[in-house]
């Protein structure tokens, strides 16, 4: 187990404590903010804001650390042994570190500096530890839970690039059959109803025809085998994003309106950044997903089949 891989399983362990503390502290806390516990109960619609991020976070997380080290060496092997066929170019790797690079910088953009006035804020007011903790761990969920969404948008891109690279090569070589069958067709009415062929269709030439289709079907069920691998793994994660993305933002509207967890307390630019925020991120994961899938179904009639 390298370094990087404990830290990040002692990341998701601690955000699985923070789950479950959340989760039973979210009553007291509305309590404590409002000042008023006489309605406020453990299945208050007032605390469902942060139990809803707990409980997408806790089982977000948990089925990653339960499938991450079986199935992602699986997502690993075939892109290793689609690269044989088809090597990944330096202006590739350039662009995908780029765009890894534009993605953090985006959700970190939209997200810390949002939450981190907010926690100065309830610090400079003395709200109090409990109250400064439950929300710290409720960010840090919101972060955790970002953090995934990243790492599927990236391996989302990562297959639609190689996608499009099968595609493109279909294309080329789909022209080039034409040209060659336009070829024996000439050919055929020269001589008189003959046809000779003189090309390499099934000979020993790494440029022949058939062996071109025959290493496209190959490049195809790599990585077609990475995308079951990939849907496998972030099914429920991304599926509990995309939820809870909608359920933050119907929350937070009813807390601005209501004056609910403090909103009375905050300016109304907290509840536009946020807004923002998950309006930024259920896009980017639907995106991705309708692009990778949009490459997958590109020119159905050359499909190559397995």
């Amino acid at each position: 187990m390298t370094l990087l891989t404990f830290l990040t399983f002692i990341f998701v362990i601690v955000l699985l404590i923070t789950c479950v503390y959340n989760f039973v502290m979210s009553p007291m806390v509305l309590c404590l903010l409002d000042g008023d516990c006489a309605g406020v109960s453990f299945t208050s619609v007032q605390g469902m804001y942060s139990r809803m991020i707990a409980v997408a976070c806790f089982l977000s997380f948990s089925t990653l650390l339960c499938k991450y080290c079986t199935t992602m060496p699986v997502y690993e092997k075939n892109i290793e042994a689609y690269e044989v066929y088809s090597p990944t170019t330096d202006t590739e790797h350039r662009n995908r570190s780029l765009f890894h690079l534009f993605l953090t910088v985006l959700y970190l953009s939209v997200i810390l500096p949002i939450n981190v006035l907010r926690l100065f804020i309830l610090y400079r007011s003395d709200s109090g530890t409990v109250i400064l903790i439950f929300f710290v761990f409720m960010y840090l969920e919101n972060i955790g839970m970002s953090m995934t969404e990243t790492h599927f948008v990236i391996k989302c891109r990562t297959l639609d690039n190689k996608f499009f690279k099968i595609n493109r090569d279909l294309e080329h070589l789909g022209r080039e059959i034409a040209h060659t069958s336009m070829s024996i067709v000439e050919k055929t009415v020269a001589v008189g109803h003959r046809v000779f062929y003189h090309g390499d269709f099934y000979g020993p030439n790494v440029h022949s025809i058939a062996n071109a289709i025959e290493i496209i079907r190959i490049r195809h069920r790599l990585i077609r085998d990475a995308v079951y691998v990939l849907i496998n793994l972030f099914a429920i994660p991304m599926g509990l994003s995309l939820l809870n993305l909608c359920v933050m933002t119907l929350f937070d509207i009813y807390y601005q309106v209501f004056s609910v967890m403090g909103a009375e307390s905050r300016s109304l630019i907290f509840i536009y950044m946020w807004l923002l925020q998950y309006s930024i991120r259920f896009c980017i994961i639907v995106v991705s997903a309708h692009n990778t899938t949009k490459q997958v179904n590109f020119n159905p009639h050359m499909y190559i089949e397995t």
